[in-house]
């Protein structure tokens, strides 16, 4: 049986934008028990029952890089629960410590959806280890197990991810290690090689996703000293390859928080000698993600001024921005039922590198679309998941706009309240008769009244009103006075 377990799933996490430093822990725990004695391809009598559960916990620290450089800490820990007819013992401990270095690759004009990352790194054995020299030719059950292997291990990884729309995506990756020498009793462990491929699809609520891995593993025959000779000996049970389905639900909690559950199901084993071969398991992850405010690009284009008297949206685009095409294609269904309505497509696509456009202030990735109303006023800033909600918002402020422009503006006295003709007043005045107070008029009275009708007339007249005008209508109305006074 080999200890060295992965704890979980690859493809779980998002691919990090790169545009800044980040920082990420993930607490992993995988359960996978070996309840099944097999040689070869077919199983083999086990009169003690012998089963082995495997319990382990994985502490893992990342730092990612703007240049794309991501250096990765994992420490294994758990328990090897041995179980038979007669007794039970589990051994406790920790596992060696692997440090890690991806470096991702410059993207390819012609791809723009692929990325791709090459990793080196070290396995550091930190974890005890038990002398495995002639173990292998005992029962399984009169050996202690640990976590730790004893020895020093190159690894050497690729990876693969392409985007889809919608959010999909998928993951490729190859791996393989090897001891860089034998362990002090001489036991030297075989390669390892690795391949898994898979996909990741969101569905229904944007923070839910489902992954589906297929993985292929193979072990490559440990050797130890022959205690009758100088030489070597192979080892009668180790080496083999397994092929094992994960499929999994990841979810976004709040707080930059998301968890990972899935199980892990062998498909098909084939083992030298006697080996316990895995059953269906399961493994958790929960993870933090804490991103630093990337700083700004050099701006070579500036998106054009919001237009003045329409609605303008801007939207920031990138080839390799699956969510960018959703909401393009969400913009182009609604731009014919849009006639007040200006779109404005910006090209993000070498962002965050040198050449791109600067985004908003405060932004820090994409999808981001701008929304400005009729005064060039930005009415809303859609950031990540909002930014698909551009066309509800756009509706929304052309409905406002549709209500302010049918509904009556007070204070203008053409709408609010006509003035009356001065026909229609004097046949008023003739359907009263004359007044008695209308034939004795008084001069501080007439003095005192012009100024306030002029006050009260209409504005729209009154605004509309040159001020050589005003100065003759007001000589005019002191000659009236004083003829009335004479």
């Amino acid at each position: 049986m080999n200890p060295s377990l992965p704890g979980g799933a690859i493809g779980a996490q998002d691919e990090a934008a790169g545009a800044s430093w980040a920082a990420s822990t993930r607490l992993g725990y995988a359960f996978v028990p070996y309840g099944r004695l097999q040689q070869g391809r077919e199983p083999a009598a086990n009169p003690n029952e012998l089963r082995i559960d495997v319990h382990l916990g994985t502490l893992q620290a990342k730092v990612d890089a703007p240049t794309g450089t991501s250096l990765d800490l994992q420490l294994p820990f758990g328990s090897l629960v041995t179980r038979t007819i007669r007794e039970r013992r589990a051994d406790h401990g920790v596992g060696d410590l692997e440090l890690r270095v991806r470096q991702a690759l410059p993207r390819w004009a012609w791809a723009p959806r692929l990325s791709l990352g090459v990793t080196a790194g070290l396995v550091v054995p930190t974890g005890p280890y038990v002398e495995r020299s002639g173990a292998a030719n005992l029962p399984p059950e009169a050996s202690y197990l640990t976590l730790g292997r004893g020895a020093t291990w190159w690894v050497a990884e690729g990876d693969a991810r392409a985007a889809l729309s919608g959010g999909a995506a998928l993951f490729a990756q190859v791996a393989a290690r090897g001891p860089m020498g034998r362990t002090r009793d001489g036991f030297a462990w075989g390669r390892e090689v690795r391949g898994a491929v898979g996909a990741r699809a969101a569905v229904g609520p944007r923070w839910l996703a489902l992954l589906a891995t297929a993985e292929v593993q193979w072990r490559g025959g440990a050797s130890e000293p022959d205690p009758f000779s100088s030489g070597r000996l192979a080892s009668a049970n180790a080496g083999g390859w397994q092929v094992t389905a994960s499929p999994a639900v990841a979810v976004a909690l709040p707080g930059e928080l998301s968890l990972l559950v899935g199980a892990r199901v062998p498909l098909r084993s084939d083992v030298r000698g006697n080996q316990l071969v895995p059953q269906t398991g399961g493994f958790a992850a929960l993870a933090f993600v804490r991103r630093a405010p990337p700083r700004p690009a050099p701006m070579t284009a500036r998106a054009p001024r919001p237009a003045r008297g329409v609605i303008t949206v801007v939207d920031y685009w990138a080839s390799w921005c699956a969510p960018c095409e959703e909401i393009s294609r969400r913009l182009a269904a609604a731009a014919p039922r849009w006639p007040s309505v200006v779109i404005v497509k910006v090209d993000a696509s070498a962002w965050p590198g040198p050449g791109a456009p600067r985004l908003p202030d405060g932004v820090t990735g994409l999808p981001v679309v701008e929304v400005y109303d009729e005064r060039g006023v930005r009415a809303a800033l859609l950031v990540g998941e909002d930014a698909a909600t551009v066309v509800e918002r756009v509706d929304a402020l052309r409905a406002r706009g549709a209500a302010h422009s049918l509904a009556p503006v007070r204070g203008r006295g053409v709408l609010a309240h006509p003035r009356r003709s001065d026909a229609s007043r004097r046949r008023g005045a003739a359907a009263r008769g004359p007044s008695p107070r209308s034939s004795v008029r008084s001069p501080v009275r007439s003095s005192v009244r012009s100024p306030v009708r002029s006050s009260v007339r209409s504005p729209v007249r009154s605004s509309v009103r040159s001020p050589v005008r005003s100065s003759l209508m007001h000589i005019l109305e002191l000659a009236r006075l004083k003829k009335g006074t004479s």
